[in-house]
């Protein structure tokens, strides 16, 4: 062997072989540690991930009331405010389809839509969510509508947990 790989009669490299320490850091819950941490890393990420994904749609400002009455589900109309170069136009959706609120054809066809639905279904109750943007006189179009096709009740879609303004 070499001088150099001596040291004070010791091999360096058979030291390290032969050397054994009395306490070792990774036992118990210190080995967790670093586990625990990918996994709470993991789940920040999923959760802020959530918050970050943009939903395709449209953003519709409802109403605000302090009342959280009616019924959910069933036959549901929403009634939107469009600006365009022609200027403003107003357009209800009932079951995946648009129909334009100026257009009498289309409004004849909606209320087909709405009689079938009423008659497939048996719901009793129509429920419209309009912009705040609308106006009285398309709102009212409608009620008259669901009542001429033989709806019971007509409830109008707020915002829910909102303070009224």
């Amino acid at each position: 062997m070499s001088e150099s790989r001596k040291a004070s009669g010791w091999m360096a490299g058979g030291l390290r072989t032969r050397f054994v320490p009395k306490s070792r850091m990774r036992t118990g819950l210190s080995s967790m540690s670093p586990w625990l941490d990918l996994v709470l890393l993991f789940f920040f990420f999923l959760f802020v991930e959530s918050r970050i994904v943009l939903r395709p749609g449209v953003i519709v400002e409802l109403p605000t009331a302090e009342f959280e009455e009616g019924i959910s589900g069933g036959m549901i109309a929403v009634v939107l405010a469009l600006e365009s170069p022609e200027g403003r136009s107003e357009v209800v959706f009932f079951d995946d389809e648009p129909y334009a609120a100026d257009d009498e054809k289309r409004m004849a066809e909606l209320k087909q839509a709405l009689d079938r639905y009423h008659s497939d279904h048996n719901d009793t109750a129509l429920t419209i969510y309009a912009d705040k943007t609308i106006e009285h006189g398309t709102v009212s179009g409608l009620v008259r509508m669901a009542r001429d096709i033989g709806l019971d009740r007509v409830n109008m879609g707020v915002g829910v947990g909102e303070s009224a303004e």
